[in-house]
């Protein structure tokens, strides 16, 4: 017999759900470990790759939340929360060429969130496009950011 086992798809299931349980509750550092566990385990699965990037982008650790946050956007390319960590993280390692395409992306599919267009803005701006970045600055005052 081959194929998989449903008992084990229901465990990293359940181990994806406990570890976004713990995002949810503000403690990154306890989902961490489990997404790395399960990422291990299987490696294509994109809430375990997304989760465990945005974990650790949580924590400030964005130079290491970018290989997750890569391999979930392989996964998942229409993912706007992915290309907006990505883009996040890129930014906040220096990259802002690269941060600027997935900003892009998370701008246009995200258009209510004002922290896309605030970042967006923040990456113009560091490229050296003013006009673009005021355009956006102005879009995240209209729309209002969480941060």
């Amino acid at each position: 017999m081959t194929g998989t086992d449903p008992k084990d798809v229901i465990a990293i299931a359940n181990k994806v759900g406990s570890a976004w349980q713990s995002l949810d509750d503000g403690k990154p550092e306890k989902a961490v470990p489990v997404f790395q566990q399960v990422v291990g385990a299987a490696a294509n699965i994109y809430l375990a790759q997304y989760g465990l990037g945005l974990a650790l982008a949580q924590q400030q650790q964005c130079s290491k939340a970018i290989d997750p946050l890569r391999k979930a956007i392989e996964l998942q390319p229409d993912s706007a929360w992915a290309h907006y960590q990505m883009g996040f993280c890129l930014t906040k390692t220096g990259d802002f060429k690269t941060a600027l395409v997935h900003l892009e992306i998370a701008a246009s599919r995200l258009p209510e969130s004002g922290d896309a267009q605030a970042l967006l803005g923040q990456a113009y701006e560091k490229l050296g496009r003013a006009e673009d970045a005021k355009r956006a600055r102005a879009k995240a005052s209209q729309l209002g950011t969480k941060n």
